[in-house]
């Protein structure tokens, strides 16, 4: 079976078949060292603060945490993203998520700034993005 390449992923995150369009803005940082992730930066992974365009698939994960006398329930929103497009993502960068709108231009969902909270790339080409509402 081949390997899959980063243009295979385009299709995954295509907004013509359910992926959505959003602007993703690294944290402006201005030092190598990086107190997110407690990791010296290199000279091209320095956050310089840039805004970029990405496709990427938006969810909502409901979770259900058993405590001894009562759960906890909620949703986590994620994001799934190819890594060529956000190759230096780090915590605290911002994902705005473009409003979601119907063919005849009603909205679904309205624009929505979300805060990263954690990185998990599948180190085969995508990176889930676990957000906070910002």
């Amino acid at each position: 079976m081949p390997i899959e390449s980063s243009y295979d992923f385009n299709s995954y995150v295509d907004p013509q078949i359910g992926g959505v369009t959003a602007t993703f803005t690294e944290i402006q940082q201005g030092s190598l060292w990086d107190d997110r992730t407690q990791n010296i930066d290199t000279w091209f992974d320095i956050d310089l603060g840039n805004s970029t365009n990405i496709n990427i698939i938006i969810d909502q994960d409901y979770f259900d945490i058993q405590g001894q006398t009562i759960a906890v329930e909620g949703y986590q929103p994620r994001a799934m993203a190819k890594a060529s497009d956000i190759p230096y993502v780090s915590i605290n960068d911002t994902l705005t998520v473009h409003a979601i709108t119907t063919n005849n231009g009603s909205t679904l969902t309205p624009e929505t700034s979300f805060v990263v909270v954690n990185v998990q790339p599948d180190n085969v080409g995508m990176v889930n993005l676990v957000l906070a509402l910002q």
